[in-house]
């Protein structure tokens, strides 16, 4: 096994790239079992705003589903494939 070896000092507070990405200090780095993103500073408030807006529409809709409505239906499948029945 090869041991780390420092042959510089390190910095603080300065731009990285990990993987092809850039990071700047005061970046949202957000990592789970999926993958990772990172969110650029300047847009932080734009990402929220946009995910606060997913976050409702998607509760909206697990209220409809518990309430008993189809997938089917919500995604508009339904009428889809009345449609296109014979179209093929």
């Amino acid at each position: 096994m090869r041991g780390a070896t420092k042959t510089r000092l390190g910095e603080l507070d300065v731009p990285v790239t990990v993987g092809g990405t850039s990071i700047a200090p005061g970046d949202i780095v957000v990592l789970d079992a999926d993958g990772g993103v990172c969110i650029k500073r300047e847009r932080a408030a734009d990402v929220l705003k946009a995910a606060e807006a997913r976050c409702e529409r998607e509760a909206r809709l697990r209220d409809k589903l518990v309430a008993g409505e189809m997938s089917y239906d919500l995604h508009g499948l339904r009428e889809y494939v009345e449609r296109n029945r014979g179209n093929t």
